[in-house]
């Protein structure tokens, strides 16, 4: 019976061993990952001052979720998860970064992902920023830059062991590096053509929960559907949708609930018609 115990003993710390030499080197691969550095060419753009521009950029920031979203209500950053696996995430107070980051600077973290230090954000959605044409993110950094300095906190991401694994697995990259194969940004065009458009829209907007190719992800937080479903929806049930979350068939959608009231419901009419129309005819459904 003794030796039994003996090695059941050592076989449990056997295994107690290995899962800390694992553990060790999950945690420095993760490291290796967020520690990479990234070398993007600076890029400006025009970032206007006048009354319509800013309204303007109100109504964008408020439809890619940097006002009233992911960063707080004004802007003034917080909390925005935390799971003891995956990890915490504070979102930056971005009234105070649009003024202590230069215009290239804001520019190279929102398109493609890379802080000053040349390492890439973690969450931030930049795999759909890279596509926000030079008018418009103009236009959101011009009304960032109006808002009166809050003092909310500076980005801090901290994985969990969970969160450190799903890196080194490949079910999470850096932003920056997943943007290096993106190719040409999608082009809205001149606004006539709602194809186009639609595009511009999906991947500004929907590609952040939706995945790159539409085609809906498992999560975390949240699993989302393929895109192609929007097939089912008339021009009607699918305004409905973006404005109150509400599908046609009366499912609970907790997420697009939210995502509905508090970003779309701020896409014109026509912005909707033509998300729906690339989304059942643009996608070749």
């Amino acid at each position: 019976m003794k030796t039994v115990l003996k090695w059941l003993g050592r076989g449990v710390l056997a295994v107690f061993l290995l899962l800390v030499v694992a553990a060790g080197v999950v945690y420095a691969l993760s490291e290796r990952m967020i520690r990479q550095t990234y070398d993007v060419p600076v890029e400006a753009i025009a970032i206007p001052t006048d009354t319509a521009a800013i309204t303007e950029g109100e109504r964008l920031a408020r439809t890619r979720g940097c006002y009233g979203g992911c960063h707080g209500e004004a802007a003034e950053g917080g909390r925005f998860f935390e799971d003891p696996l995956l990890g915490t995430i504070d979102a930056p107070d971005l009234t105070r970064a649009v003024h202590t980051l230069t215009d290239e600077q804001l520019v190279r973290v929102i398109r493609h992902g890379v802080r000053t230090d040349g390492s890439s954000v973690l969450i931030m959605p930049s795999i759909d920023f890279y596509h926000l044409s030079d008018a418009d993110l103009g236009a959101i950094l011009g009304f960032l830059r109006s808002l009166p300095p809050a003092d909310g906190p500076e980005t801090s991401v901290r994985l969990g062991p969970l969160g450190r694994l799903l890196f080194v697995m490949g079910e999470f990259q850096p932003a920056a590096a997943a943007i290096e194969d993106l190719g040409p940004r999608t082009d809205p065009g001149d606004g006539s053509d709602p194809l186009l458009v639609g595009e511009y829209l999906a991947r500004t907007a929907c590609a952040e929960c939706h995945g790159r190719n539409f085609e809906g992800t498992p999560g975390p937080p949240e699993a989302t559907p393929n895109l192609a479903i929007t097939a089912a929806y008339t021009p009607e049930q699918f305004r409905t949708l973006m404005r109150t979350g509400e599908p046609f068939d009366g499912r609970d959608m907790r997420l697009m609930d939210d995502m509905s009231r508090n970003r779309f419901s701020y896409f014109t009419d026509a912005e909707i018609d033509a998300l729906h129309a690339f989304l059942t005819t643009g996608l070749g459904h």
